[in-house]
């Protein structure tokens, strides 16, 4: 399905923070009330392999922004700065003709000034500070800005439906006004914690099953010693796993989850509202909506309630994109990485990016082609990690310690196979893959605004330092992951008759 058109689409991107997948009824969770998103994928494409860049906010983010992976913007961890010297998606856009609109929560760096209209809020819904968007608004009311839990004020006066206000006015705005294209970030806050879904949400799973904690004793001593040192937990695992066996505790784990999922029930009535906007205001069909997630979040699988780790429920995100009589519906395609956001963004646009380490997704699913990923990759610190159809592979280099799992007949990743035997070859090419990879990530716009002059070997290089690009690694790693699959794939099920995995 393509249409052609002489005008570039609006661009909305909606993101919510810490949204697990089995949220989602449209991800095959039983569990879920999304009627919003539900739709949307209904009325789009869903990718059912998508892999934050790194899952945990700031380097996620940071990478969106600038489409980088996190060894390159420098924000490996929360707490450390990204490198503030690379163009950002805005930037380009606005080079574009782009009317760039934030609204929300940024947690990337410095807001770049190719932003037009702004309304941003602190990263934390637990704030007192009186001095963003949402605290002034709150002033009238009589309501303080921080939130602990569960609100009894109106759920119009939720910071969610502050930010969906927000964006509706300020696109309704840009509508009248005709200034061009526009591109909108709404950047929800939930259901990050503090848990605090308002009014009747806070009892929505009160009576509603909740799917079942993936726990077994002994999964915080089994976590890699970067996780359990990034979690607080090294030293102090049987102290952590005791704990969990409380009461106390049992009673606390459950009541979370029942309001986590009861914040992203209504996380998601606000979107609805968003969407039901650009339908009525005839926009929907000249809008590229892309929604996802900057990371889930473990929520007491394998022992803990927290993210900094490659498991699906922390790493794998939500992610759609729709445009109705451009992009197919009711689709599904496999793989995406919060990198190519940027790409996808940029290519919706009409521009591009050679520095950009991401695939523009638009181009494709517009022709109704498969996504030009074959595996899903990231960062967090000082590791890396790469999931394709069948495996995982997590490498961890200060400690040089590894976890290879099974996916598909192994879904809770619990029984490693890095160090199995029959195993070897193919962690071995994952992991030749995968460093490979992790080694040729650099700034590509350094090298190639720094390169020129020098002797005879400068000058034979030269050419071949220029056509480099940022897609080009990534491209490289799906060839790679899909040959291994398909080399393994007789293997995979050899090793499952033999009762091996």
């Amino acid at each position: 399905m393509n249409r052609q058109t002489a005008e570039k689409p609006n661009i909305l991107l909606i993101t919510t923070d810490t949204q697990r997948c089995d949220t989602l009824g449209c991800m095959g969770s039983p569990y879920a009330v999304s009627p919003h998103l539900d739709r949307l994928a209904q009325e789009g494409v869903l990718f059912e392999e998508a892999y934050t860049a790194s899952p945990v906010c700031s380097p996620a983010r940071s990478s969106l922004i600038t489409g980088l992976h996190t060894p390159v913007h420098g924000c490996i961890e929360n707490g450390i700065k990204r490198r503030e010297m690379f163009q950002t998606l805005p930037d380009a856009l606005k080079q574009e003709g782009y009317t760039n609109l934030m609204i929300g929560k940024t947690h990337f760096g410095p807001l770049p000034s190719s932003f037009d209209i702004v309304h941003t809020v602190e990263g934390e819904k637990n704030s007192g500070s009186g001095s963003d968007s949402y605290a002034r608004f709150l002033e009238p009311h009589g309501i303080p800005r921080k939130s602990d839990g569960p609100q009894s004020r109106p759920e119009e006066l939720h910071m969610e439906a502050f930010l969906v206000d927000r964006t509706i006015e300020e696109l309704e705005k840009v509508r009248q006004e005709g200034g061009g294209p526009f591109f909108a970030f709404c950047s929800l806050l939930s259901p990050h914690s503090p848990l605090d879904p308002p009014g009747a949400w806070a009892h929505l799973y009160r009576d509603k099953p909740l799917p079942p904690i993936d726990y077994r004793p002994g999964d915080i001593e089994a976590l890699p010693i970067q996780t359990k040192r990034l979690l607080g937990f090294l030293g102090r695992e049987r102290e952590m796993e005791a704990a969990l066996q409380s009461p106390e505790t049992q009673r606390h784990i459950d009541e979370e989850r029942r309001l986590y999922y009861g914040l992203a029930a209504y996380t998601d009535a606000q979107i609805g509202r968003l969407l039901d906007y650009l339908d009525a205001s005839g926009l929907r069909r000249s809008t590229l909506i892309i929604f996802t997630s900057d990371h889930g979040e473990q929520l007491y699988d394998h022992g803990f309630s927290d993210k900094h780790n490659y498991y699906d429920a922390s790493w794998r995100v939500p992610f759609i994109m729709s445009m109705p009589g451009t992009l197919p519906t009711g689709e599904t395609r496999d793989f995406a990485v919060w990198t190519d956001i940027t790409a996808t963004v940029l290519g919706a646009a009409g521009a591009s990016s050679r520095y950009v380490q991401g695939h523009d997704l638009f181009r494709p699913l517009s022709d109704g082609k498969p996504s030009p990923r074959r595996c899903g990759v990231g960062t967090l610190y000082r590791s890396a990690a790469i999931s394709t159809k069948y495996w995982k592979l997590e490498y961890y280099f200060d400690e040089r310690e590894g976890r290879l799992y099974d996916r598909l007949n192994d879904p809770s990743e619990r029984s490693d196979l890095f160090g199995h035997p029959a195993y070897r070859e193919i962690k071995d090419e994952l992991l030749e893959a995968l460093l490979a990879w992790r080694s040729n990530l650099s700034d590509l716009q350094y090298l190639t605004e720094s390169t020129g002059g020098g002797g005879p070997v400068a000058r034979r290089i030269a050419p071949h330092t220029l056509q480099l690009s940022g897609e080009d690694n990534e491209r490289r790693l799906s060839e790679a992951a899909e040959l291994i699959d398909n080399k393994y794939k007789e293997a995979h099920k050899t090793f499952i008759s033999k009762g091996e995995s």
